[in-house]
């Protein structure tokens, strides 16, 4: 047994998936937004990606705490009507002329929530409007219920050659406590369907479920094998994001306290150990892939977790931005998004400049590992190699090969590395995003960490 102080760190973060640099307020964001898309400037060697959002569902999973609406039937055509519109004007831009896209990613809320007709004009304006590489990387999400044949061929038959689906468990308990309400009979037709239409399909699994136990989450892991899509991202649950009437299920009794933190380490650590030892590859800190999968080295979360240099334009209601020195977002509602598209008006809400430099070092723990000549040609501040060297001394980063590595260490904390790398201004902006979310929903889990076998 290991003491409490023996331990890397004494408690677990609260929240460790954001965008970063984090997306202020800034003056003026239209303007803001519009000069940089039109100005003359030459965009720099990276990955470049484009981002498209469908925020409606036909459910709402319980925890869900992304925007996505179930009444969406008078909006969706005006929605999508609107989407091309921003993607023409988008593409016409200066700056995003000289982008050569290495990955599209269609998300949401449910994107399969489109006709089959919709999926074809959305892939066309792409591939009219912007300029793809030969090997692009095109995702698009689907769910279980919606993810028909007809629509499934609709995106194979224009460009789409990888799918992504969340299951997230397959517990029939944690099924219908998250309200997901696809059958166990259609998310196998389903990875049935991506084997016969696409060179690769990704499913998403949560674990560190309200009570969950190890057996629990090594029957899940046991169906992962068995629905044996080329890859699975699997996510440890984010309680601070969910929705706050989730939480307030947690507050009142209806549903289990979250694990303790000692017991997410060791969830933490069998999901890893099950999935290695059972011939998958880790290639992401969340992504697992069979050793011959196609794009297993996922591009679009290369660029949205990636360098400076690397850049995804946000189309469609709240989608974000990152291009090298501005953050910007959409409007977070339906009507607000059609209305300034319709107007000729960028739909942007909000929109910050900031070099993020370090960003390459800062997402490191989520891609493993860095080049060191990359960090070095960047003239990072002192700073950074002051704590890249604690992380040395605390056993979870190494150089090595000419990069900086997590350890198998560092994997286990990688969330607590990536925070600390936060330079001080990013920090008090992420401490004060966790202190409202608290406040708003009213929810502080215990994350202090006690003794752990």
């Amino acid at each position: 047994m290991s003491q409490h102080n023996a331990l890397p760190y004494k408690k677990l973060p609260n929240m460790w998936n954001y965008l970063y640099p984090f997306i202020q307020e800034g003056p003026e964001p239209v303007e803001t937004v519009r000069q940089f898309l039109n100005s003359a400037r030459t965009p720099l060697p990276g990955t470049k990606s484009l981002y498209v959002h469908i925020p409606f569902c036909d459910t709402i999973c319980t925890f869900c705490p992304f925007i996505r609406s179930t009444n969406y039937q008078d909006k969706l055509q005006p929605y999508v009507d609107a989407l091309l519109k921003e993607l023409k004007a988008i593409a016409s831009t200066p700056y995003v002329k000289q982008l050569k896209l290495d990955a599209v990613y269609v998300g949401g809320g449910t994107p399969s929530v489109l006709s089959p007709k919709m999926i074809e004009d959305l892939c066309t304006t792409i591939q009219e409007n912007f300029t793809l590489k030969d090997d692009i990387e095109w995702s698009f999400e689907v769910e279980a219920k919606s993810a028909t044949e007809d629509k499934l061929k609709a995106m194979a038959a224009n460009g789409v050659n990888r799918i992504s689906f969340g299951v997230q468990t397959f517990n029939p308990y944690y099924r219908k406590l998250f309200n997901l309400t696809a059958s166990l009979d259609e998310i196998k037709r389903t990875r049935d369907l991506a084997d016969k239409y696409f060179k690769a399909y990704n499913m998403d699994l949560l674990y560190q479920l309200p009570g969950q136990t190890i057996e629990q989450l090594h029957e899940d892991l046991e169906n992962v094998r068995q629905l044996s899509t080329t890859t699975v991202d699997v996510y440890p649950l984010e309680y601070l994001v969910t929705s706050k009437g989730f939480l307030n299920m947690i507050k009142d009794g209806k549903v289990p306290e979250p694990p303790k933190a000692d017991d997410k380490v060791l969830q933490h650590q069998f999901v890893n150990s099950y999935l290695l030892n059972h011939g998958y590859e880790q290639t992401h800190i969340y992504t697992f892939a069979k050793g011959d999968a196609a794009y297993k080295d996922f591009k679009f979360g290369a660029t949205i977790y990636g360098r400076y240099e690397d850049e995804y334009i946000g189309c469609g209601q709240a989608a974000a931005s990152y291009l090298s020195g501005m953050s910007h977002m959409n409007s977070v509602k339906t009507d607000e998004y059609i209305r300034a598209v319709e107007n000729g008006t960028l739909p942007v809400m909000r929109a910050k400049e900031y070099q993020a430099k370090e960003k390459g070092l800062i997402y490191f723990p989520k891609h493993m590992k860095v080049s060191l000549e990359y960090l070095r040609q960047h003239d990072l501040p002192s700073e950074y190699w002051e704590k890249i060297e604690k992380h040395e001394k605390m056993g979870l980063v190494v150089r090595e090969d000419g990069l900086l590595k997590l350890t198998e260490l560092g994997k286990i904390w990688y969330m607590h590395v990536m925070i600390d790398l936060l330079p001080e201004a990013q920090k008090k902006t992420y401490d004060a995003y966790v202190d409202v979310m608290q406040k708003d929903k009213d929810f502080y889990e215990n994350t202090e960490l006690a003794i752990i076998q």
